[in-house]
């Protein structure tokens, strides 16, 4: 699967869920009535993701330092 579909993917996954979430907590219906609520879940749930995979990356760069260290300074 490209980036591009694992992208759409995870946002659809992430709507579904809010919408699921927000009618379990406050009824049946509640997510079409409150769609700014949806929205403002699953842009959480992004800026969530992003965090993880800025983490990720983040932690990736410091192994690849740690290891290139001792090549550059001796």
């Amino acid at each position: 699967m490209d980036h591009v579909a694992e992208a759409a993917a995870r946002a659809a996954r992430q709507l579904a869920e809010a919408r699921a979430a927000v009618d379990a907590e406050f009824g049946q219906g509640h997510a079409a009535a409150a769609p700014e609520l949806v929205a403002a879940m699953v842009q959480a749930a992004a800026i969530h993701t992003a965090v993880l995979a800025g983490k990720a990356a983040s932690e990736e760069t410091n192994r690849t330092l740690l290891q290139l260290k001792p090549r550059l300074f001796g």
